[in-house]
């Protein structure tokens, strides 16, 4: 008599799932229900009117604001080197090597993406440096909602050594020589 009892209680407790009875109680439930952050997310916004360590960096600029920027790099070799750089990180895949708009994942390239801007037209070399500043850091409010945001991805004066190298591959294909 012992035994099928001993027994039917083993398959009564191995029929339970622990994680359908854990949880119904209260402290338990929290653990398993909890607000996380995702990858790559900020977990709080800064607060308003405050100021990065690196300097100011508003909101949102609007292209009138953007292209009354100044350029505070010089184009050295170092800067050119530097923004080469990113470019080759960020940039490439979409706006190609040369900046023709014809990167791996363009439509001109091969790839998914139709719409991908030149950078090398005489259109975007009458700009002011600052609006490269603002496409590159602000994209969506400054007309290009193509072109996805990167400046919480490139920081600092890694943005203005792009708009050099930019500068200098528009030079190139001007003149057909090398930045």
């Amino acid at each position: 008599m012992r035994k099928p009892a001993l027994l039917a209680a083993l398959a009564l407790l191995a029929a339970c799932n622990p994680d359908d009875v854990v949880h119904h109680v209260g402290w338990f439930a929290t653990m398993r229900h909890q607000r996380s952050i995702k990858p790559y997310a900020m977990p709080r916004l800064p607060a308003p009117g405050t100021i990065p360590i690196t300097g100011h960096d508003p909101d949102s600029l609007s292209i009138t604001e953007a292209e009354r920027l100044t350029n505070p790099r010089t184009r050295t070799s170092e800067s050119l080197n530097r923004g080469k750089w990113v470019y080759e990180t960020y940039c490439l895949v979409c706006h190609g090597p040369a900046g023709h708009g014809d990167g791996p994942v363009s439509v001109a390239g091969g790839g998914p993406f139709v719409g991908v801007r030149s950078l090398v037209t005489d259109t975007l070399s009458r700009k002011p440096d600052g609006y490269i500043y603002g496409v590159l850091v602000y994209a969506l409010p400054m007309g290009r909602g193509l072109m996805p945001r990167y400046g919480d991805k490139v920081r600092g004066t890694d943005r203005w050594d792009v708009v050099n190298y930019i500068r200098s591959l528009q030079e190139q294909a001007r003149t057909g020589g090398k930045p």
